[in-house]
């Protein structure tokens, strides 16, 4: 119940506007599930690249 009277504002206006930031949290995850599976890569740029074209 704390967390609601501290949080109260901008979970009404989660219901609101409708807005979330679900789509940059998704990103997020899949650039650090391949940073993990990518663990000692040594060509930066390819891991970049694989970035680049996962998230497309």
């Amino acid at each position: 119940m704390t967390a609601f009277r501290n949080w109260s504002k901008e979970i009404l206006n989660a219901f609101k506007y409708g807005y979330t930031n679900g789509c940059t949290e998704g990103f997020n995850n899949k650039i650090k599930v391949l940073k993990r599976i990518s663990y000692g890569v040594r060509n930066f740029m390819r891991f970049r690249n694989r970035i680049l074209h996962m998230c497309r």
